[in-house]
């Protein structure tokens, strides 16, 4: 069954990443996004905590919008953590 929460190529579900392969590869944050008309509210989201195996995309399931109380939500790359990455910067301030 196809879902807005997967990316796909040539038909077929490309596997998410999960908790532990962000962790792994030294991420400690994610962001997300409401995508309910109007709010565009955003939030850094810490991975401490959640289940190693827990695909990124899916962790929109458990979460609300703390501005409008949507449960529209979209995960995505925390591009100011990844930029500090790239940057040679060990510690993200966020």
């Amino acid at each position: 069954m196809k879902t807005d929460r997967r990316a796909y190529e040539n038909g077929k579900e490309i596997t998410p990443p999960t908790v532990a392969t962000k962790l792994a590869a030294g991420y400690k944050t994610v962001m997300a996004s409401c995508l309910a008309n109007g709010c565009h509210h955003s939030a850094v989201v810490p991975l401490a905590g959640w289940p190693p195996e827990t695909f990124i995309p899916d962790m929109a399931l458990c979460l609300r919008c703390s501005k409008c109380g949507s449960k529209e939500i979209r995960m995505m790359l925390n591009v100011e953590e990844h930029y500090a990455m790239c940057s040679g910067i060990t510690e993200y301030p966020g």
